[in-house]
């Protein structure tokens, strides 16, 4: 999808461009029309603005850094040291912490540090690893991966693994291990290896003559995947206000004959903000294992919603899982996403369902962790992970420490969903994260004859910024109902007051 925008009176097409190419011009009318400090975006899915990584992950990394810098230098390192030395190299360290600190400062980073050891011992023996004190150290110190001094284990370092793997146990039934996860360099490195592996560069399992089936929206980046790679498509109907599948939509699936390669989830859907239902899923998996498909399903917002299904849970043997820390940890920078495949996932997708495309003693996840890298599908550069070890690091820090700081995230976040909802007119159904809502349903609405690439202009130059979701829905929506005037408003972006100053302007421009 290219990054040029049309040359016509506004600068650019709604219907023709690329979405994520048309909110930056929007950001930078934006700028100039009200000043950087008074614009409220809502255009972009990462929450740098209104909401901050965790200080606790951030402050307990800095900690880790420092104690790198200590413990590893010139005239001296820490893989010179052995499980006997333990209980010297931790008073070194409370020492060292003393001496850097004030006496109350000092103990809590001490006290810190201490419990992060229990934890990272605890969460490995989940995973069956018995790992002592002095493991946890050189897990964290060792050739200093907390402050990017070597290459990584190129599947993600194993700490972290471990990290998440106790993570993704709290709401993911299926069994899962720290050696079923795979670490990208963020969800959509994810993606883009997928297509790369399974698609002609790879495998060409994907090729022109295969059927995806993708919901609709959809993050359009897939639907521009899909379309630049000739693979044909089934499109599910989604409700954009409730986030329902439609169920003619549905059976029409159900009784579809023609070989389907893959099912597409985006779940929680964006742009929609909301959740599939056990239903929905369960009929989703039915149809999966009747054709023999693979399920690639991006869970990215999963962590926002409590006790969420997973489609992981009704088709593990084929299921592809990514996720990502950077939307949950509000950290979109450290470029931290995984994938899960599960070992029974990696036996069916290999043995099965790519017995003829892979080669001899490969499995899906070899290939996976080949095609990551820079380059070809053939491990050309697979020797590193491609998730800087500061990235993995700050990432953990973020998960075992930053708890409570994101339990508040969690409480604004749905505030704010339910404020822009009702503050347009709009009954809130339980959306979270993004909200997506047609310019000309707003009650009262004078203009919905002017062409939208105005309408966003406008309501730029009024400091409000949104993302237009024209291309997230499916080629046969687009031609037969899909409206050019959705918008999707992320409501992360900013406080509940700006949430709701937004949906003012919006609602007082377009009412005018």
């Amino acid at each position: 999808m290219s990054q040029r925008l049309t040359s016509n009176q506004w600068g650019f097409s709604v219907e023709h461009d690329n979405p994520f190419a048309i909110f930056r011009k929007l950001q930078e009318v934006a700028e100039q029309s009200v000043g950087a400090a008074n614009v409220i975006d809502l255009s972009r899915g990462d929450p740098g603005y209104g909401f901050t990584p965790s200080v606790a992950g951030r402050r307990f990394f800095s900690y880790l850094v420092l104690l790198d810098s200590y413990l590893n230098h010139d005239q001296q390192r820490f893989s010179d040291f052995a499980e006997e030395d333990y209980k010297a190299v931790m008073a070194d360290i409370i020492s060292f912490t003393e001496y850097s600190f004030s006496k109350v400062a000092a103990g809590q980073m001490v006290s810190e540090f201490s419990s992060f050891i229990d934890t990272m011992q605890n969460m490995a023996s989940e995973c069956g690893l018995k790992w002592s004190r002095f493991d946890v150290l050189e897990k964290l110190f060792r050739l200093c991966p907390v402050t990017g001094g070597s290459y990584l284990n190129p599947q993600g370092e194993e700490i972290v693994r471990v990290v998440l793997a106790n993570w993704y146990r709290k709401f993911i039934s299926t069994p899962i291990c720290h050696d079923d996860l795979i670490l990208f360099n963020g969800a959509s490195h994810a993606i883009g290896t997928l297509f790369k592996a399974l698609g002609t560069p790879g495998v060409k399992y994907l090729n022109e003559e295969s059927t995806v089936v993708i919901c609709s929206p959809a993050y359009s980046p897939y639907n521009a995947s899909l379309f630049n790679r000739s693979i044909k498509t089934f499109s599910l109907t989604m409700n954009p206000l409730s986030g329902e599948i439609d169920d003619e939509s549905l059976e029409h699936l159900e009784k579809f004959e023609e070989k389907i390669q893959a099912i597409i989830l985006i779940d929680p859907n964006n742009p929609t903000g909301f959740s599939l239902g056990q239903s929905g899923l369960e009929r989703i998996a039915a149809v999966a294992k009747k054709h023999d498909s693979i399920i690639i399903s991006d869970e990215v917002y999963s962590s926002f919603f409590d006790k969420k299904k997973t489609v992981v849970d009704y088709a593990p043997e084929r299921t592809l899982r990514i996720d990502a820390r950077s939307k949950i940890e509000r950290s979109t920078g450290i470029r931290f996403g995984d994938m899960f495949v599960s070992e029974e996932a990696n036996k069916h997708i290999s043995e099965k369902i790519l017995e003829d495309y892979l080669l001899p003693g490969q499995d899906i996840k070899s290939l996976l962790i080949q095609a990551k890298g820079p380059g070809g599908v053939e491990g050309e550069l697979q020797h590193t992970t491609f998730v800087p070890g500061p990235a993995q690091f700050l990432g953990i820090c973020h998960m075992v420490m930053g708890g409570k700081e994101r339990d508040q995230y969690f409480d604004s976040l749905k505030s704010n969903s339910k404020v822009f909802i009702e503050s347009l007119g709009f009954e809130y159904a339980g959306n979270l994260y993004y909200v997506i809502f047609d310019l000309d349903d707003i009650e009262g609405s004078t203009r919905k004859d002017v062409p939208v690439e105005e309408k966003l202009l406008e309501l730029a130059k009024r400091g409000v910024v949104y993302l237009p979701v024209y291309l997230f829905f499916s080629e046969l929506e687009r031609a037969e109902k899909a409206s050019v005037n959705m918008m999707r408003a992320s409501v992360v972006n900013s406080s509940v007051e700006n949430i709701e100053k937004a949906a003012k302007i919006t609602k007082d421009y377009l009412t005018s």
